[in-house]
């Protein structure tokens, strides 16, 4: 980055304009972390900055609305230019949140810089203090994303907050309806892609009280949930099942080693932006038992029942989903997810782990199989930890692994066929008409090799096929 900020203070010179770095790149630098997202503040012509920049650097511009970027995948590199028309100190002060409200003239970037920070509310402090702090509630009118900016920053700093804050906070919680849908999601996702998610998810509903205001689903989940086999309410459930998702996730040994490289790639999947498969799983953890609500019955002997929470329940996150502005792609993901949540637990239950029934398992929950597999084992272990504290509960992880363990070395490697045979092939060999029954011969073949019937070789097959056609 030394070069970047020699030719920035280059052109800083020669045009005689006034650039300042604030925000999330100075506050990193200050804490010891690297990042090469950047924002400038220009006092003069942002355009010309901007584009004076790009040209040396031989990158084009992307043009917004109130800003330009220069973005370089292969340099990892991020830098929007922002034209300041106002003083510099009342900029920042207007920013809210305190460690995100420093700037520094470029010209005087240097490896020790606290002495030229611009810091009009007390931001350095608190940054050597690891607290998050709004220093005047007022702004929360105007930008009332700073709510859970605020969290969002805790998650990712691992900073606690200001006791002034957290009144703020509670006093302004009605003003989340006027978030922008997508926005407010983008700050979700944030915390959802640190550790600890669900600490901050428990924080936001203990100590702030807006957890509810983000998710309205959460007050019905906190009146249902308790049964014959909870003892807690669907909510304290859902939020004890994402804790222990994460435990899994995070925890380098859970697994054998090729089923935790397995998930350890498939959880980093770049789904959309800078969405991964990760905050999904997580999201979908937390809103596993949505539906309980809605499927709640009571029994002729009294019993309370959920059936059919799962479908009830993939509804309600696809509504999620779409009023946070997810892709389509995200929004299949967590509704599967929450639809298929219980078939390992049938599984278990009927201690069914034959070859027909996962393969009938697998083809229904595709490329979420991980995903529900993960989040089963979290919600069978977070039901049973309440009821017997003292139960084994390597049982289930066992069970559990056996699954995934036929998912990644058999399913997956039976479902791509297409170097050994195709369609075109059957339908050359065995002189047929129809692709439909092309198609289901294809599928018996992948079953018959799941299963351990054939080999996974041409040879194998086209014996098989003999025998069947």
């Amino acid at each position: 980055m030394d070069s970047i900020f020699s030719l920035l203070k280059d052109i800083s010179e020669k045009e005689d304009i006034k650039i300042y770095l604030i925000g999330g790149y100075l506050r990193d630098f200050l804490i010891g972390r690297v990042t090469k997202k950047m924002t400038l503040l220009i006092k003069g012509n942002a355009e010309l900055i901007a584009r004076d920049f790009a040209k040396k650097i031989d990158i084009n511009i992307i043009e917004e609305k109130n800003s330009f970027k220069v973005i370089d995948i292969d340099r990892d590199l991020k830098i929007e230019f922002i034209e300041l028309e106002e003083d510099i100190n009342s900029y920042l002060q207007n920013r809210g949140i305190t460690i995100q409200s420093l700037a520094i003239d470029i010209c005087n970037f240097s490896d020790d810089i606290k002495e030229e920070i611009i810091d009009p509310t007390g931001g350095l402090s608190d940054i050597e203090e690891n607290k998050i702090r709004i220093w005047d509630g007022e702004l929360l009118e105007k930008r009332p994303i700073m709510i859970v900016k605020a969290v969002s920053l805790m998650s990712d700093l691992d900073f606690g907050m200001d006791e002034d804050t957290i009144k703020i906070i509670r006093n302004n919680k009605k003003l989340i309806a006027n978030i922008d849908s997508n926005e407010l999601g983008d700050q979700v996702f944030k915390i959802l892609r640190n550790r600890k998610s669900y600490h901050y998810f428990g924080f936001m509903d203990k100590e702030l009280e807006i957890l509810e205001e983000i998710f309205p689903e959460v007050v019905e989940m906190k009146d249902v949930g308790e049964c014959k086999y909870h003892v807690v309410d669907s909510f304290t459930h859902s939020l004890y099942v994402l804790k222990l998702t994460e435990n899994i996730i995070y925890y380098e040994g859970y697994f054998e080693d090729h089923i935790r490289e397995a998930y350890e790639k498939h959880a980093c999947e770049e789904v959309i932006g800078e969405h991964t498969r990760m905050e999904l799983i997580k999201l979908a953890a937390f809103f596993h038992d949505v539906g309980k609500p809605s499927a709640r019955k009571v029994d002729s002997k009294g019993r309370v029942r959920f059936r059919g929470h799962e479908i009830t329940g993939a509804e309600i996150i696809k509504n999620i989903s779409q009023r946070f502005g997810l892709s389509i792609k995200e929004r299949d993901i967590l509704y599967r997810i929450v639809e298929k949540h219980m078939f390992p637990l049938i599984s278990y239950k009927s201690n069914d782990v034959s070859s027909r029934f996962l393969y009938k398992m697998f083809k229904e929950t595709k490329n979420e199989t991980l995903d529900i597999l993960l989040i089963a084992l979290s919600d069978i272990v977070g039901t049973r930890k309440l009821l017997d504290p003292d139960e084994e509960m390597g049982k289930f992880k066992i069970h559990v692994e056996f699954m995934a363990n036929n998912y990644i070395t058999r399913f997956k490697e039976s479902q791509d066929i297409t170097d050994i045979i195709t369609a075109a092939d059957i339908l050359k060999e065995f002189d047929l008409k129809e692709e439909v029954l092309v198609s289901e011969i294809l599928e018996e073949i992948k079953k018959a090799i799941f299963k351990g019937k054939i080999s996974r070789n041409k040879n194998s097959i086209m014996k098989y096929l003999k025998n069947i056609l």
